[in-house]
């Protein structure tokens, strides 16, 4: 039944008898509710022109980020010395200076783990079989579960070595399985190679341990190359290929592979100033 007037004045009556409003704890709630406002101060020209000049780098950064070839995150190694960085499922990897790694942190650790690597890294894949870790160059592709390896990867190149574990490396429907102190080469236009690695050389950019035993000088120049990018030539073109035994720790490459010449009675002079290029010369005595 509606209420008449005379009710609504004996309801209101009531209420205003037995309501005392908490003035306190309104004004909290309300001052809990305000956003603080700050002072502004005008701006001098000078600000002004910096406050639009990084506005506008902020809306260029941000076109080059849409225009970009996907949602790829970037991993630069800028540095002069090996770089780690972590990826969102554990997994580690340390580049090598100059490297680059990319994946895709929308579909990354969802079905597979995709990276992409121009260089050389070594990787500590977190452990998971239901999520395979994939590494491509375009021209083959590593797939892992859990283990270390470094690889490297130049032009149509993929080599791996593997310290921990085990790998696949595969290329267009041919694969050869990879395990703890073995490596792994695929290059276009060859078929896949396996060999045992048991020295781990091809980890020296990082570790800066070479060890050798009745290794061929020629042998021994490519983990030189593979390792810092240094290449040698012979004065007269003809190579001196004796055995290298000993154990390098550390130190400049350059030293090393210097100290290395010796052994063979040879002459090793920079060509350049660059540290990555040297010619062999002298007598073989060995």
């Amino acid at each position: 039944m509606p209420l008449d007037y005379k009710d609504i004045d004996r309801l209101v009556s009531t209420y205003r008898e037995d309501y005392t409003p908490d003035v306190d704890q309104g004004l909290r709630q309300l001052h809990r509710r305000i956003t603080p406002v700050r002072r502004l101060r005008p701006y001098s020209r000078r600000t002004y022109l910096m406050g639009a000049a990084a506005a506008l780098a902020l809306v260029v950064t941000g076109l080059l980020f849409l225009l970009g070839p996907g949602n790829q995150e970037r991993l630069i190694n800028q540095s002069n010395q090996p770089l780690a960085f972590d990826l969102p499922d554990g997994t580690r990897i340390t580049l090598q200076q100059g490297s680059e790694a990319t994946y895709d942190p929308d579909d990354y650790n969802l079905e597979t783990r995709r990276v992409e690597l121009r260089g050389q890294a070594f990787f500590e894949v977190h452990p998971d079989r239901d999520r395979p870790f994939l590494v491509s160059n375009g021209t083959a592709e590593l797939r892992v579960t859990g283990t270390a390896f470094n690889l490297r990867t130049e032009d149509r190149t993929m080599e791996v070595e593997v310290s921990e574990g085990s790998v696949l490396l595969q290329r267009d429907g041919e694969a050869i399985e990879v395990s703890a102190l073995e490596c792994g080469l695929a290059r276009a236009g060859q078929p896949l190679k396996h060999a045992s690695s048991p020295n781990l050389n091809h980890h020296a950019w990082r570790t800066g341990a070479l060890k050798f035993d009745h290794t061929p000088m020629s042998e021994v120049l490519e983990y030189f190359y593979d390792n810092w990018g240094i290449e040698c030539t012979w004065a007269g073109g003809k190579p001196c290929n004796y055995a290298v035994s000993g154990n390098y720790q550390g130190g400049d490459a350059g030293a090393v592979l210097s100290d290395i010449a010796k052994l063979g009675g040879l002459d090793l002079t920079p060509q350049g100033s660059d540290g990555k290029h040297y010619e062999l010369s002298g007598p073989c005595s060995l």
